[in-house]
């Protein structure tokens, strides 16, 4: 058996235990409102996520600055008519989303603070995203239906499939590879201290976009090396992004590979020191893709002994949290993919030729799972 990639047993074993007793402490709150409130509370929550998607449109968190500003001077910037937006400010603010220090003037508060393009916690891109037209119009105008017909909704409204529409509008294209190049701002980066990177030379990032995942890491372990497989409108953005983002010495050892991953050739690995990453890309594929996509994997290996890490969500078989069950259901919105429970990867894994080595826990709601190729078991 392969040595363990776990780090840090007790900081994990602490931050599963905090995060379980937020969850139950969340709940305890929960119960505490009448039920007819709590149900109007979450029938209206979209009202407040189109307020924060106006804000990330509006820019309105770039023009807010250390210092409180005057709804005036803010209306100017951000071309709006000052009434309506001092409304919409009020709005935020009540929210929790910015803070009106006196009549009329707001500050940044931490909340409103990643809204900010510049920040190094910036959710900008995740909201421009989930709240954008191709991607909120199957919430209200395909849900119900296709959830009868056992459909995906974004395709029945937009009309082609996730993947093969962006191909089609570049626009929606970037939205979504800046959206997924800023995960890392909601998950943490801890999986590059709770996984031991250190065995490996090369990881081959597979739907890795712009790149980001791979330079966070490159960033702490000097000796390794990056290939980036993604769609070749995004490779071509990433050279040029990395150019202005990232010392010379990361830069060196980024790499990009344009294909289509779930239908183009993969890159072969050249021994076993190299390692095949996925983050998040399981959950967008249903079982028999997801099958495809890991003999696809297993076929570039080439019998050099490679390894797959495959970081994804692992439900638990009953009482999910709201965290996880509500990525499961924006995975049904938009594909055929899902948020799967530990059975439901080992029934995947059985049929792949690659077997699962290793569940190594890191300080997110994913999990970070190690297969090898099954020819190679001892």
């Amino acid at each position: 058996m392969p040595k363990s990639l776990q780090r840090n047993k007790i900081s994990n074993w602490m931050f599963q235990q905090l995060s379980g007793a937020i969850s139950r402490f969340s709940n305890i709150s929960s119960n505490l409102i009448p039920p007819s409130f709590r149900l109007m509370q979450m029938g209206s929550l979209f009202w407040q996520s189109r307020c924060l998607y106006v804000a990330a449109r509006l820019d309105i968190a770039e023009y807010v600055g250390d210092e409180a500003v005057s709804i005036q001077k803010l209306a100017v910037d951000c071309k709006s008519d000052e009434d309506y937006l001092y409304r919409l400010m009020r709005m935020l603010s009540a929210m929790g989303v910015f803070k009106e220090t006196k009549a009329r003037h707001f500050a940044h508060n931490r909340n409103s603070y990643v809204l900010r393009s510049d920040s190094d916690k910036s959710v900008k891109n995740m909201i421009l995203m989930h709240n954008s037209p191709e991607f909120s119009r199957p919430w209200f105008m395909g849900l119900e239906g296709n959830i009868q017909k056992g459909r995906v909704p974004f395709e029945c409204v937009n009309g082609k499939e996730l993947f093969a529409y962006m191909d089609e509008n570049q626009e929606v294209s970037d939205i979504f590879s800046n959206a997924m190049d800023t995960v890392d701002h909601v998950t943490g980066l801890k999986y590059l201290d709770d996984f031991d990177w250190e065995k490996f030379d090369r990881i081959i990032d597979l739907g890795g976009a712009k790149g980001s995942k791979s330079a966070g890491i490159l960033s702490s372990y000097k000796h390794l090396r990056s290939l980036v497989v993604d769609r070749a409108n995004v490779e071509s953005l990433a050279r040029a992004y990395w150019r202005d983002h990232v010392e010379k010495n990361i830069e060196e050892r980024l790499d990009f590979y344009p294909a289509d991953i779930l239908n183009g050739r993969l890159p072969c690995a050249s021994g076993d020191k190299d390692i095949y990453l996925c983050v998040a890309v399981f959950h967008l594929l249903s079982d028999s893709v997801a099958q495809q996509f890991l003999e696809s994997i297993h076929k570039a290996m080439g019998g050099c002994g490679g390894t797959l890490a495959i970081a994804d969500a692992m439900l638990p078989e009953k009482d999910a949290d709201l965290t996880l069950a509500a990525m499961d259901i924006q995975m049904l919105m938009g594909t055929r993919g899902r948020e799967r429970t530990i059975k439901e990867w080992n029934q995947l894994f059985d049929k792949s030729p690659l077997y699962l080595v290793e569940v190594v826990n890191v300080r997110s709601f994913a999990k970070i799972m190690v297969l090898k190729p099954r020819k190679l078991r001892i």
